[in-house]
């Protein structure tokens, strides 16, 4: 908070001081709905839970400020709220409706406070946030920082964040980076999540969460791109990776042909205290392993993808594994596979399906095209780890409508299988280790509508 003050304070300085600048506004309206097809009574003693149905609209306003001589800042927030949320009315074999107050501000507006402290609910929920806020300058190529609530890429870390990020193209062919954080937030779609420290250690560091360092280089050379990087945080882990691309047409532009491989590995090593924390993705069998079940030492993330491109179509082929359990601390805020991995259930760890479990699996193939105002995607996934296997088969639909509006739909037939051992159900009702395998229909069709301006 005291970056973020700061530089609100010098935005508002310059500003103050009649200091002339060039500027644009910009915003969106999106609404953003799932409807599951599974409504199932919800029984606890066998681990039988409904999918979820829910919509959101959010509205978001922005500024981006050219100040002159290298600086340039940006400011910009959102706001939304909930058009329905049906497990406010779904009820148990015994006729109990089971969460009155719905389970949908998991998604959208979950607020436990900066540090996980606070009461979590519906009445608790923060469906607002201010997501850029930060004050940046540039010099040529040579060197670029920003300081404050910005958006940043990655492979494992990604979305909002609120910290310093620095980069330079000084080096030919080359970008350097580097950022800090210790906070962040999630927006876009069915998602708004507000700031909140990552990885917390109460005992240590009194629920503030140290920062994440993370350090990269990005040499691109004709067809190839190596990208070696590492990421690092205080009684958490240490993470090296690499993400490793060949491309026979990087200028492709929908014309031609392309052949584009990705190799990505992470090593992910907890340290410390992490050692010892509780896994909080259920990655263990209670009946095999009674007792407290902590995250260990981590492991390994090895994703290799194929991407065929022929004019305007495209085909591939992904396989992704973990060795160990690589994605307690890190891949919750970021996705190397770019699909959307949190089309589970509310009901099963807040919709995070089973790819990134401990020692899972995944083989993806995917189709798809676009054209100057449609476009369309196949996907079908097969994932197997310790503790579920699913196979989910999905088709997207993306339309360009004159004004800048955007609409799509996917419908996704999903099929889950827990194991004996493992658990389900929202956390706060106490959910038991299943005494048989369990097989639910997550499917489900979601939809949205958007707005640019």
């Amino acid at each position: 908070m005291k970056i973020l003050t700061k530089n609100l304070l010098i935005t508002g300085i310059l500003i103050s001081f009649g200091y002339a600048f060039d500027y644009k506004v910009s915003g969106q309206f999106q609404n953003s709905s799932k409807f599951g097809f599974n409504n199932d009574k919800i029984n606890q003693d066998t681990g039988k839970y409904p999918t979820d149905s829910f919509s959101v609209v959010t509205a978001i306003l922005g500024v981006d400020m050219n100040l002159g001589y290298g600086f340039y800042a940006g400011l910009a927030g959102a706001v939304g709220g909930m058009v329905f949320d049906n497990t406010k009315f779904q009820r148990t074999v015994n006729g109990e409706v089971l969460n009155p107050q719905g389970l949908a501000w998991n998604y959208f507006g979950f607020w436990p406070g900066p540090d996980y402290r606070s009461e979590i609910s519906a009445r608790t929920a923060r469906d607002y946030l201010v997501q850029n806020a930060f004050i940046a300058y540039k010099y040529e190529q040579y060197i670029e920082i920003k300081a404050g609530r910005f958006n940043i890429p990655g492979d494992w870390l990604s979305g909002y964040i609120q910290g310093v990020s620095l980069q330079s193209y000084a080096i030919p062919h080359t970008r350097i980076w580097a950022f800090t954080t210790n906070r962040r937030a999630t927006l876009g779609g069915k998602w708004l999540k507000d700031f909140k420290y990552m990885n917390q250690n109460i005992p240590v560091d009194n629920g503030r969460g140290f920062y994440v360092y993370a350090l990269g280089a990005d040499f691109k050379y004709k067809n190839f791109n190596i990208h070696p990087y590492i990421y690092a945080q205080d009684s958490r882990f240490i993470a090296p990776g690499f993400h490793f691309t060949y491309d026979t047409n990087p200028n492709f532009k929908l014309e031609g042909f392309r052949s584009k491989t990705e190799i990505i590995f992470l090593d992910m090593r907890h340290i410390g205290p992490a050692l010892s924390k509780s896994s909080a993705y259920n990655n263990y069998d209670i009946f095999l392993y009674p007792g407290r079940q902590v995250a260990g030492k981590g492991g390994q993330s090895l994703l290799i993808k194929q991407t065929f491109e022929i004019n305007n179509y495209n085909v591939g082929a992904m396989l992704y594994k973990n060795f160990g359990n690589p994605n307690e601390f890190l891949t919750p805020y970021g996705d190397p596979t770019g699909f959307d991995n949190y089309d589970n259930s509310v009901y099963d760890s807040a919709a995070w399906n089973d790819v990134f479990r401990r020692d899972a699996i995944n083989g993806f193939l995917f189709l798809g095209a676009k054209y100057n105002r449609l476009g369309w995607q196949f996907l079908a996934r097969y994932t197997d780890s310790p503790r579920a296997r699913e196979e989910a088969v999905s088709i997207g639909v993306d339309y360009k409508f004159p004004l800048n509006f955007t609409a799509g739909f996917k419908v996704e037939y999903y099929s889950n299988t827990t194991f004996k051992g493992y658990t389900l159900g929202y956390s706060n009702n106490k959910p038991k280790p299943l005494e048989q395998n369990v097989t639910q229909d997550r499917s489900f069709i979601s939809t949205y509508i958007q707005h640019n301006f």
